[in-house]
This record gives C-alpha cells, sequence and structure tokens, in this order.
C-alpha cells in the first residue's frame, strides 16, 4: 500500500486519503492513478465517504476522472483539503456534496499544460487537448462556486492561491476548520517547482530552520564525520576542518617538513570534497525557491 494514499471501507463510512501525487511519477512508481483508484473505490458500499486531500496536482487525465468516479458514487462524500489541493487535485476537491479546508491549508487552480513530441500536426492536437481539459476544469469551478467563466478563466491564467477564507469567499469550499499540521506538504514544494508552478507561498518554501548543534553535530557524524572532525567543524567551521584534514596545526604556520624524509602527503582533494559535499547535505544553507507553472 502507497504510504501516502490509502483507502479504509468501513461499515457505515469509509476514508480515502490522498497525500500524493495524481498519476503515476514515471521515476518511483507512486502517486495515485484513476486505474487503481478505480478499483478501490467501486468495492466500497458504505453511505459516507471522508475524502482528504494533500496533493499538488499531477496528471489532469487521471484526475478528471477520479472527480468523475467520485461524483458517480452512490455514497455522500465529504472532501477534507488538509494542507494542499493545486492544480487537478483543486479539481478532485469539489467531487465532495460538502468541503471543508483547514484554516491554514492552500487552495490552488492554474491552467493545464503539458508537452508533446511530434509534427506541427500533433502539436496542434495536443494545444486542442488542453483546450477542451480547461473547459472541463472551468464547468467543475464554475458548477462548484456559481461564478461566471470570464472570472474562473482569468484565476486559472493568473495561477491563482487561496487561502481557506478567499477559498470560502469564492465559494470553492463550504467550511473553514481548525488548522491542520502542515509538515507532509514540504515534500511537495521540489515537486511543485520542477512542475514550474509561478508562485509558490512562502509558506511552503520558506527558509529552513536552522538545526540544534547538538542535532548538527550529530548529523555531521552519521554521514562519516569522526567525533573530532565534527566538534572542530561545529567550533571553527569548515576552515579549520580543512586545517585538522591537512594535519596543521590552527594558527600557528606548518614546520618545514624535515630532511631527508618524505613529507606526509596532504589528502587528496576529493576526499576533502566528498566530506564538504557530505556536511551540506546534512546542514544546508538557507535558502528560498520558487518556480512556475
Amino acid at each position: 500500500m502507497n504510504k501516502w494514499y490509502e483507502i479504509k471501507d468501513k461499515a457505515e463510512k469509509a476514508e480515502v486519503w490522498i497525500y500524493e501525487e495524481i498519476g503515476e511519477d514515471f521515476w518511483t512508481g507512486g502517486g495515485v492513478t484513476a486505474k487503481n483508484f478505480q478499483k478501490e473505490l467501486s468495492a466500497i458500499k458504505a453511505g459516507q465517504i471522508d475524502l482528504h486531500i494533500n496533493s499538488p496536482g499531477g496528471a489532469v487525465f487521471d484526475g478528471i476522472t477520479i472527480y468523475n468516479l467520485l461524483r458517480q458514487h452512490p455514497a455522500n462524500v465529504t472532501t477534507y483539503i488538509d494542507g494542499i489541493a493545486a492544480s487537478i487535485a483543486s479539481v478532485i476537491a469539489l467531487a465532495g456534496d460538502k468541503i471543508v479546508m483547514a484554516e491554514n491549508a492552500l487552495y490552488m487552480i492554474h491552467n493545464p499544460s503539458g508537452m508533446v513530441m511530434g509534427t506541427a500536426s500533433d502539436m496542434r492536437t495536443f494545444a486542442d487537448t488542453l483546450d477542451k481539459v480547461g473547459g472541463s476544469m472551468v464547468t467543475a469551478y464554475t458548477g462548484k462556486t456559481g461564478k461566471d467563466a470570464d472570472t474562473i478563466k482569468a484565476l486559472l491564467d493568473a495561477e491563482t492561491w487561496f487561502t481557506a477564507d478567499e477559498a470560502k469567499e469564492m465559494g470553492f469550499v463550504d467550511e473553514i476548520s481548525e488548522e491542520m499540521d502542515m509538515a507532509a506538504c514540504a515534500k511537495f514544494a521540489p515537486v511543485m517547482v520542477k512542475a514550474g508552478f509561478k508562485h509558490i507561498p512562502d509558506t511552503i518554501v520558506g527558509r529552513k530552520e536552522m538545526p540544534a548543534a547538538k542535532d548538527a553535530e550529530k548529523a555531521l557524524r552519521d554521514v562519516g564525520f569522526s567525533h573530532k572532525q565534527a566538534k572542530i567543524i561545529m567550533a571553527e567551521g569548515f576552515a579549520g576542518f580543512i586545517a585538522e584534514l591537512k594535519g596543521y596545526q590552527r594558527d600557528v604556520d606548518p614546520p618545514p617538513a624535515p630532511r631527508d624524509v618524505v613529507p606526509t602527503p596532504a589528502p587528496k582533494k576529493d576526499r576533502v570534497s566528498d566530506l564538504l559535499t557530505r556536511a551540506e547535505m546534512v546542514a544546508p544553507t538557507k535558502q528560498t525557491t520558487g518556480g512556475q507553472i
């Protein structure tokens, strides 16, 4: 069972958790596909489905199919937006008869996008397909909100992110619940950057907090530094560590090598580079990330 996707079918109520990208990830095999979703959803006999969503979106056709499957199911569906409902996941969320959004959750809509390889005719056909998909999305959004198509299209063109209050005011959601732990949203930041989202909120890709000293030291030891080296790095930075590697006495010029004795060669440069790289992996510098779709 996928760690981030699960359906629990109970006697009176089924719980569906989509904490994952939509569609199959080519590299990892993860994601929620319409085919697998249909198999599990069709087995649900309960009269109530609680649909929990925390997803950056993904494959449009899988998403629209999942939306239609939920709409066609005889059970009453309540959607809970626990973290992010972005891109095609924002359409899936609208399959609920009632939509509840956590106070600190985010809802985002934008135009469908994609790429195709082939002739000019192939590309024109694909562009027409994107227009049709976009039209289906507009229908879902207008049907829920009551807004006119031009208003929705303008929001799609702008890649619009909504807070819970804004989403409720626009009519995308019906209720706002208490805040949820947003830690699980952080794993989607690289996905959204790679997808090219333009306006990813700082609450998702904000600055990383620096680890506590003891945690940073432990992390350095976990990737291969000795206890002594980790202490030096924490106290003096990498300059002190490099001096230690080269056999220098810190703050003292290195003594000349004795005559007729072959000096001990300095460690290879690639060893230093390797250790520094591993240190950067466990204690990365602060940075912000942005992207667009």
